[in-house]
Order: C-alpha cells, then sequence, then structure tokens
C-alpha cells in the first residue's frame, strides 16, 4: 500500500534529527489538518442546509398530492422552489422509498408517466 503525501511527512517528523526541520514539517502538517478540518465543516454545513431545503421541498409535496395522481410537471408547477421536474422526482423518489408517496404508472399526453399519490 502506497503511503501518502502527509503519512510520508509523519514518518518524516519522526526520522529527522534537527529541531529546525522537525519544527518546518510539524507546522506543514498542523497547516493541512486544519485546512482539512476546515474543508470537513464547510461540506457538513452546506448537507445541513440542503437537507433543510429538501425537507420544505418534500413538505411542500406532502401538502398538494392526494389520491388523484400528479406527474412530476403536475407537482413542479404547484409546489413553489420546485424548478424542473427532475427535481420534483428526485425529492418524490425520497418519499416512495420512506413510503409516504406510491408511484404508478398513469396515462399522460404521450404515453405512460410516473403519477404519484399519497400512500
Amino acid at each position: 500500500m502506497a503511503m501518502t503525501r502527509f503519512e510520508a511527512v509523519r514518518q518524516a517528523i519522526v526520522e529527522v534529527q534537527t529541531d529546525e526541520v522537525r519544527e518546518v514539517l510539524e507546522a506543514m502538517l498542523a497547516s493541512h489538518e486544519a485546512e482539512t478540518q476546515k474543508r470537513r465543516t464547510r461540506a457538513a454545513e452546506k448537507r445541513a442546509e440542503k437537507l433543510e431545503a429538501e425537507k420544505v421541498l418534500e413538505n411542500g409535496i406532502m401538502a398538494v398530492l392526494g389520491a388523484e395522481p400528479m406527474t412530476a410537471s403536475d407537482i413542479k408547477d404547484a409546489v413553489e422552489g420546485i424548478e424542473t421536474p427532475q427535481k420534483a422526482t428526485s425529492v418524490l423518489k425520497r418519499l416512495v422509498d420512506a413510503g409516504l408517496v406510491i408511484k404508478t404508472d398513469i396515462k399522460g399526453k404521450s404515453g405512460k408517466v410516473k403519477g404519484y399519490t399519497l400512500a
């Protein structure tokens, strides 16, 4: 297994004999670890924001769905914040997986399309 660049730096810190070089290597490693932690924190914040926005869209979809099947295009038109049928479909997929929505084939303008109803 290949050693990563930073594992090599850690190994070099152990092997280096002079304090001056050791301090430089330790500073490099600390800088890298701080940047990695900052990147992880930003990614976690973005995931949390996206999840919160998705919850709003899920609630909007649940509010407009009923016993009559709706297509993703119909849902896009009915729910504010959903700009495309593809976005509606991605949110609906999670709701179907959770068992809150039922997906069925219905007759559309140009053949069979997917329709969604409350479970």
